[in-house]
């Protein structure tokens, strides 16, 4: 079985997606600033990077509970790869690519477990310190790589079982799935990294020979 592509469009978001799509773009308009300042070899104040971000410094601390906290999210942002560099459209097992999603986002995260343990503790802080109608959105980078593998499978895959899929898969990348891993489970690094894809792996293939069962029983 191979990963295909899907050329489907997005109609207008509804209100409330539209104000949470609002909150992502001023938090990358944080982290592009953060980036940017710090291209000049020193790390930058808090107004500094709201300032180019063209936000409220209350704005910022909305997002972010300290300057640190934001460069090290910026600095993960631009070290996230892209999927294609380690996903062929057409040629894949879609399996195997779930296995390297799920190794390419949790190594990022296990190579800097300080600014890991930071990020999180950012994520918590604005969650708690904001009420539910402005909390800042995670940035959600894993399903920049769980979307594609999901929608792959449209032709093997009913809707409510892509759903649950992608619903496992964001289970198992990120930094709660690192966290737990390496805090809760005491995973090493390696063993973690495994355990992470050889799950992923795992899911896309029982996903597809539960949906055969069903297609068989027909």
């Amino acid at each position: 079985m191979k990963m295909k592509t899907s050329s489907a469009t997005a109609g207008p978001a509804p209100a409330g997606e539209g104000r949470a799509n609002q909150r992502r773009r001023t938090r990358l308009a944080l982290i592009e600033a953060a980036l940017a300042l710090c291209e000049g070899g020193r790390k930058p104040s808090f107004p500094e990077v709201a300032e180019r971000a063209m936000v409220s410094r209350a704005t910022a601390y909305r997002y972010y509970s300290s300057v640190e906290d934001l460069i090290s999210d910026a600095m993960f942002e631009r070290a996230v790869p892209p999927f294609e560099t380690f996903c062929r459209p057409g040629h894949d097992d879609p399996a195997e690519v779930a296995a390297r999603a799920a190794r390419t986002m949790n190594k990022l995260l296990l190579d800097d477990e300080v600014g890991l343990h930071a990020v999180e503790r950012s994520f918590m802080s604005a969650w708690l310190d904001n009420p539910p109608e402005s909390r800042p959105p995670r940035p959600a980078r894993r399903l920049q790589y769980i979307r594609p593998i999901v929608e792959a499978l449209k032709n093997e895959l009913a809707p409510a079982a892509r759903r649950r899929l992608a619903h496992a898969l964001t289970m198992l990348m990120g930094t709660e799935a690192a966290l737990s891993l390496r805090d809760v489970a005491g995973a090493s690094t390696d063993e973690a990294l495994a355990a992470s894809s050889w799950a992923a792996q795992a899911l896309v293939r029982q996903a597809l020979a539960e949906a055969r069962e069903r297609s068989g029983k027909r």
